[in-house]
């Protein structure tokens, strides 16, 4: 009899940006920014599995 293959599965919930500024740069380049956001209840399902050997 074999085992069963694990696995997991995760909802990546969509972000939706209300407002975004950006307030400035950094040294290394990036932006720094101020943001509004909310999450929905729609997005991305993750599924990882582990492989048999």
């Amino acid at each position: 009899m074999e085992a069963e293959a694990k696995s997991r599965t995760w909802l990546a919930p969509a972000k939706i940006n209300l407002a975004l500024h950006v307030t400035g740069r950094r040294a290394d380049g990036y932006h720094l920014l101020d943001s509004l956001a909310v999450f929905t209840r729609f997005g991305d399902r993750l599924e990882i599995e582990l492989a048999q050997d």
